[in-house]
């Protein structure tokens, strides 16, 4: 049989697909394919029965460790980020009051105010949405239930986290909780 050797220098038959399964719900069922039941109990390294077994745990593993990753989303954005931009929502509110009864026609922070805002809106949502979707149970088949996560709580964590992001870039440095990207990379 030919080989083929692609630019990274692996060698692989001509002919033969090189998938490209980009998350572990794509990968986890190559632990059931025939192909792969085939080699391992040629080598005697597992039975089909081991391999199906191999591939509810990882899928239990899978579905545990992002469920705990939602659930630590959803805290800190409860009561770490949302606390302190409503504070700031405050501070802006009271300073452009102030300066609208002290006579300005348009003050300043009436534009900051109104993206702070939006994106707390924005937050609550994806607070919201992470909630619901989080809140799904797999009935008993794990990899269903990694499907689920894959599909609708990793998304709805990258919808929060570009919410939180956002306040990040708004909210005052003293009342924000929680490291800045700036801190990490550049240590105080």
């Amino acid at each position: 049989m030919a080989t083929t050797t692609p630019k990274n220098g692996t060698r692989r038959p001509s002919g033969a697909a090189c998938p490209n399964l980009k998350n572990t719900v794509e990968v986890l069922p190559v632990v059931t394919r025939k192909d792969t039941i085939e080699l391992f109990t040629k080598y005697k390294v597992y039975t089909e029965k081991e391999l199906q077994s191999r591939f509810n745990i990882l899928s239990e593993n899978y579905v545990k460790q992002v469920t705990i990753e939602a659930k630590t989303a959803i805290m800190m954005a409860k009561t770490l980020i949302l606390p302190a931009a409503l504070r700031y929502q405050k501070e802006i509110g009271e300073s452009v009051a102030a300066a609208k009864s002290a006579g300005a026609a348009t003050p300043a922070g009436v534009e900051t105010l109104s993206t702070l805002v939006s994106a707390i809106n924005d937050l609550s949502r994806g607070i919201s949405a992470l909630e619901k979707a989080e809140d799904h149970h797999g009935d008993g088949d794990a990899f269903a239930h990694a499907k689920h996560i894959k599909e609708h709580v990793i998304p709805a964590m990258a919808e929060l986290r570009k919410a939180g992001d956002k306040l990040e870039t708004i909210v005052s440095d003293d009342l924000w909780p929680l490291p800045t990207y700036r801190e990490m990379l550049f240590i105080k």
